[in-house]
């Protein structure tokens, strides 16, 4: 067989209206959303923060890195809750352009840094997509390994050394199931991941509320770290002006934490039944499940070590229940709990692994390389490279690979200032999605041979103040100016960049910016007939249909807001 036949077999099968648009290659999964794919309600908002934002390991572990500052419980808690709150805005700026027009984190990029310009930010993003699913993959694994431990506990002493001591038999053998596990769910569509959601986060919720009240109850109170934070942490405590820069580097890094999901929301707001769907429920659950999950794992951890102090910090949850069942002697009760607690913590691994970083990578994939990606393919690819990423390696304390990769909030912050300037103060939430998808000079969002020149100079300029400081925190250099400016990177580097874009928007503002089309071309407000391709608008009883007021009222908008540009 050929090459060129191997690759025409490799090329994506496409329907009857994935076609090539003025240039731009389209897919059902980078094309616009119709209302039949749209099935996202508040309750499903609600249960992908609860996965993929707060009630997962990440959220649970959140009080390790905020103590090793050198604050107490309750002055990590005040930033967590400070933290997470501005986290919730940034979230609302960044998924309404999702939520309104239906399109994903690829094509939305296009209106900010041009059609070309935009390549930037996927290869950006999906390299971090290509990191972060590998290393969620390993913490899944470390949670197949307790459950299969509490079910055998003879699995634990299949600990043959590998990878020059970085893990054993049993953990990669755990890595192995929970990749394989996430391999059905890329499978499903996105638009049906809603009662997943759900399913998870009521699991995670019951799990870890039942770890804080055994907790409190064996340890009779919150446990010796709430008590003695700085003896148990390991610092000395923040005081005077070390406390204030404490504080201000521990919101820039709750923002930075989470930095990377922030970028890609309109990857999951398009499938907003309607725009408003988004906004309350994200508003609430961002900063309170984080706020109350951050909260449990700490006073958990704080009991823990009392109950067990010659373990350390069980900051893991895994770690945690091997600890238990070992403590317990392998009982038989105590491993049915240690299963049951395992299973709350793969699934709610299983939402974050794949729908916020595997599907992440494929949505991104499908947008740079339509003809060879649709979402299921880029999915599977990004799990496959979890193994060459090796995740073992990069969770090495002698690694500086992830240092490295979290440092990249630095660059993501600039991006997402300049996304909510674009979109809100510039273009006025309007686009026009003919112009998105048209790989030519008469794109409005052509700008200067397919890049917009304006925005990676300002991106730069919000960049450059803090790469001093991030070269030495990589090399663990004392360059304290450097690195007090650096800690404040995310929250300095957004602010500038917002006032820079705008403000050069001010003086020389871009040209056609508000332009919407003057019809639904791609059929996103309104359902197409199967025999038809024309848009066929839908009138007042629109409800009997799966619409509603809310979506006649985006018709209507598309159709009238042309005139009064």
């Amino acid at each position: 067989m050929s090459f060129h036949k191997i690759l025409n077999l490799l090329k994506v099968q496409r329907d009857a209206e994935d076609v090539a648009h003025d240039g731009v290659y389209l897919n059902k999964d980078t094309r616009p959303l119709p209302p039949s794919r749209r099935t996202y309600g508040p309750w499903s908002f609600i249960g992908l923060w609860m996965v993929t934002g707060s009630f997962n390991i990440g959220g649970y572990t959140t009080g390790s890195s905020i103590l090793s500052l050198g604050l107490n419980v309750w002055q990590a808690m005040l930033v967590v809750i400070i933290g997470h709150c501005l986290v919730a805005l940034v979230c609302l700026g960044t998924g309404m352009p999702g939520a309104e027009w239906h399109i994903g984190f690829p094509i939305l990029q296009r209106s900010t840094w041009g059609i070309r310009g935009s390549i930037f930010t996927l290869c950006l993003r999906i390299l971090l997509s290509f990191v972060w699913c590998s290393v969620q993959l390993w913490w899944g694994g470390k949670c197949v390994k307790t459950f299969i431990g509490a079910i055998w506990p003879s699995f634990y002493r299949v600990n043959h050394p590998l990878a020059g001591g970085t893990m054993d038999v049993s953990d990669f053998v755990g890595f192995l199931i929970f990749a394989l596990m996430c391999c059905p769910v890329v499978w499903v569509p996105p638009e049906r991941y809603h009662k997943f959601f759900i399913v998870c986060s009521i699991a995670m919720i019951a799990c870890v509320f039942a770890l804080l009240g055994w907790a409190v109850n064996a340890a009779h109170g919150p446990g010796a770290l709430v008590h003695n934070t700085s003896e148990l942490v390991g610092v000395i405590p923040a005081k005077g002006s070390a406390l204030g820069w404490a504080f201000v580097y521990g919101i820039s890094s709750m923002l930075g934490g989470i930095a990377v999901h922030l970028f890609n929301q309109s990857d999951y707001t398009r499938f907003a039944r309607r725009p408003k769907d988004q906004i309350l429920s994200q508003a609430l659950i961002v900063p309170l499940g984080t706020i109350l999950n951050a909260l449990i794992g700490i006073i958990v951890t704080s009991c823990a070590a009392q109950l067990y102090p010659t373990e350390g910090l069980l900051w893991q949850p895994y770690d945690l229940f091997t600890a238990i069942q070992n403590a317990s002697g392998n009982s038989s009760r105590t491993r049915a709990a240690i299963a049951f607690a395992s299973i709350a913590f793969i699934l709610a691994q299983l939402g974050i692994a794949v729908v916020e970083n595997a599907l992440s990578g494929g949505i991104d994939l499908a947008g740079l390389l339509p003809r060879w990606f649709t979402l299921r393919r880029g999915g599977y690819f990004t799990i496959a490279l979890a193994f060459v990423f090796q995740p073992w390696q990069l969770l090495n304390g002698a690694s500086k690979f992830l240092t490295v990769i979290g440092t990249f909030s630095t660059f993501l912050s600039p991006m997402i200032a300049i996304m909510i300037a674009d979109y809100f103060l510039v273009r006025h939430r309007k686009l026009s999605l003919t112009n998105l998808f048209t790989n030519s000079p008469h794109s409005i969002y052509w700008f200067n041979h397919g890049f917009h020149v304006r925005t990676f100079i300002c991106w730069l300029i919000g960049v450059l103040p803090f790469t001093p400081g991030l070269a030495a925190s990589v090399r663990v250099e004392n360059l304290h100016g450097w690195t007090k400016l650096y800690n404040m990177g995310f929250i300095l580097g957004f602010v500038i960049t917002f006032v820079l874009y705008y403000g050069s928007n001010l003086i020389f503002p871009i040209p056609y910016a508000t332009i919407v089309d003057e019809e639904d071309v791609f059929g996103t407000f309104t359902e197409r007939t199967e025999s038809q391709h024309e848009v066929s608008f839908v009138g007042p009883d629109a409800e009997k249909n799966g619409q509603d007021e809310e979506d006649v009222k985006d018709v209507k908008d598309v159709k009238d807001v042309q005139a009064s540009v």
